[in-house]
């Protein structure tokens, strides 16, 4: 990291400078500026974080992806295909070997720590761009935009994940909010620095479930454990989100998209991620689930055609484990969401065989039918959640010691 300077978090006086700059650059100057001293800040952001082996990372990552896309820029109707799997291919490698997955740990004999800020979101950044560069000769592209977006200050912790249309639709809206919608950004942003840092912190101290495995241990620790996480997680997560999209509402930049919508609500594990992390659902819908299930229906046998879609969304779900981190307990979590969105589908639809389709309407509408999915839905998802603070042996030893 640069010396003197301190990472810069969404609670430090780094981000608030970053956050100030912004707003009175989009208040006060011409827009053009704006994705200038956006792309300046997103760098300076990264930077605060990254060692000498920190930014050479970086530097690879982010340098080759640049090139392929703008020579793929606007090439709609060339074929592309086996490039771009090419140059998506070099950047899943280069994610792996930087993240030093447990079975992926090719720099693990030569010790070599790499910590890149954020680059799981700037991977997904990259794939998109490289994938629809073809398609988007329409929006303008450069290295000040390429920076922006891959780095913006407002993304690059832990999302939203934006598609770059949407994004230059934000930069054309760039200037002074009326009053009303100001205020309104300025409480969003308040909001969620309480949530994440002031109600959060009041549930991590418990969400460790090896305190289960204490012969003291008793059904309130069970309890206070098992639903901890979530909710810390819930409350950081989304506290996050809304002060991004706060400053970003407050400089004009409407378009950032929404990540959350009441998720703990959710009827069962399919809705849950059309309300969880709602960018990433999409972005994995879009370009993993939906491209492979359709492969593989095409190439099967239609009485196969229901398992293809669970092969696909397993699929899409161990790479979304794969995604959250680099251990064995975030690929079963991964597995378990996505056996979890088989089983609903699975049991919808034989609803739906049994039932019909009306009555599994009104069934769905029953206040108590309705109560009990929210109910199982939120417990499933509180016992997955302990895998993304815990070893997968902790949960088992832990849960095992108590329950038996």
């Amino acid at each position: 990291m640069i010396p003197g300077l301190e990472p810069f978090t969404s609670n430090g006086v780094g981000f608030l400078a970053i956050a100030s700059g912004l707003t009175i650059v989009a208040w006060f100057c011409h827009p053009k500026v704006f994705v200038h001293v956006l792309a300046i800040s997103g760098v300076i952001m990264a930077f605060s974080w990254l060692r000498p082996n920190d930014l050479l990372a970086m530097l690879a990552f982010q340098i080759a992806p640049f090139f392929s896309i703008r020579w793929l820029w606007g090439k709609k109707g060339v074929s592309t295909g086996l490039i771009v799997v090419c140059f998506i291919s070099i950047q899943v490698l280069l994610f792996l070997i930087f993240k030093r997955y447990a079975w992926f740990d090719a720099f693990g004999a030569l010790d070599i720590p790499i910590s890149i800020i954020g680059i799981s979101y700037i991977l997904f950044r990259q794939i998109h761009l490289l994938i629809e560069a073809p398609y988007l000769g329409h929006h303008p592209f450069n290295t000040i935009r390429y920076l922006a977006f891959t780095l913006s200050p407002l993304t690059l912790i832990a999302g939203p994940i934006q598609r770059y249309d949407g994004f230059c639709s934000g930069l054309d809206k760039i200037g002074r909010p009326d009053k009303e919608d100001a205020l309104a950004a300025l409480h969003r942003s308040v909001n969620g620095l309480i949530k994440a840092f002031v109600l959060a912190p009041l549930f991590l101290g418990s969400t460790n479930v090896k305190l289960l495995s204490q012969p003291t241990a008793d059904w309130l620790d069970f309890f206070i454990v098992f639903y901890s996480f979530p909710v810390y997680l819930y409350l950081n997560f989304s506290g996050y989100v809304d002060i991004m999209i706060g400053v970003a509402n407050l400089c004009g930049f409407t378009s950032l998209p929404e990540n959350f919508n009441r998720p703990y609500l959710a009827r069962n594990v399919r809705d849950f991620w059309t309300r969880w992390h709602i960018t990433l659902g999409i972005w994995v819908r879009h370009y993993v689930f939906t491209p492979l299930s359709t492969a593989l229906v095409k190439r099967s046998n239609p009485a196969w055609h229901g398992a293809m879609m669970a092969v696909a969304v397993m699929a899409a779900f161990f790479l979304i484990g794969v995604w959250h981190g680099p251990t064995s307990n975030f690929i079963v979590f991964g597995l378990l969401q996505g056996t979890g969105v088989v089983i609903s589908a699975s049991f919808e639809s034989m609803l739906r065989r049994t039932i019909g389709k009306n009555q599994l309407k009104s069934l769905d509408d029953h206040i108590l039918f309705h109560a009990a999915s929210i109910f199982v839905t939120f417990n499933f998802t509180c016992l997955t959640f302990l895998l993304l603070d815990n070893s997968l042996e902790d949960v088992v030893l832990s849960l095992g010691t108590f329950l038996f």
